[in-house]
């Protein structure tokens, strides 16, 4: 390959670059939205007196998560390192979701001091994700 070639290369690698990075920015609707409907999830369960908030928290929940599912099934490009910031995003998730719900339903039953905090708490490692996406994207430029 001769020196010309070699810069047309690296041109039309940048240039495609350019064009397929902000393709990835759908994560960050996915991660916020993720956030967000945990949020909710835990306010309806953990501040309703009835087993009717944990039902109307759950159908939501189920309804909202495979909505985000199937968008983000449709998207044609995945962002860098996706794998792992997806995988991190999920597990934090996890493990504050389950530490609200665990200790939340067992001490905490109906008391704001707990369930807001740990909803917001619980959006903030998905919705992390999706802004390094952002932040990730915004530097390629």
């Amino acid at each position: 390959m001769r020196r010309e070639e070699a810069w047309d290369a690296l041109e039309q690698a940048q240039a495609l670059e350019k064009k397929v990075r902000p393709m990835g920015h759908w994560y960050a609707v996915y991660g916020i939205g993720y956030g967000v409907v945990s949020l909710t999830l835990l306010l309806s369960m953990g501040l309703s007196d009835s087993v009717m908030g944990v039902i109307v928290g759950t159908s939501f929940f189920a309804l909202a998560l495979s909505l985000l599912s199937l968008y983000m099934v449709k998207q044609p490009v995945k962002p860098l390192h996706y794998g792992k910031l997806h995988t991190w995003g999920i597990a934090g998730w996890g493990v504050i979701y389950s530490l609200a719900i665990v200790v939340g339903m067992i001490f905490f039953q109906g008391e704001p001091l707990w369930w807001v905090p740990m909803a917001l708490l619980s959006a903030i490692p998905t919705s992390g994700a999706g802004l390094i996406v952002l932040r990730r994207a915004g530097r390629a430029r």
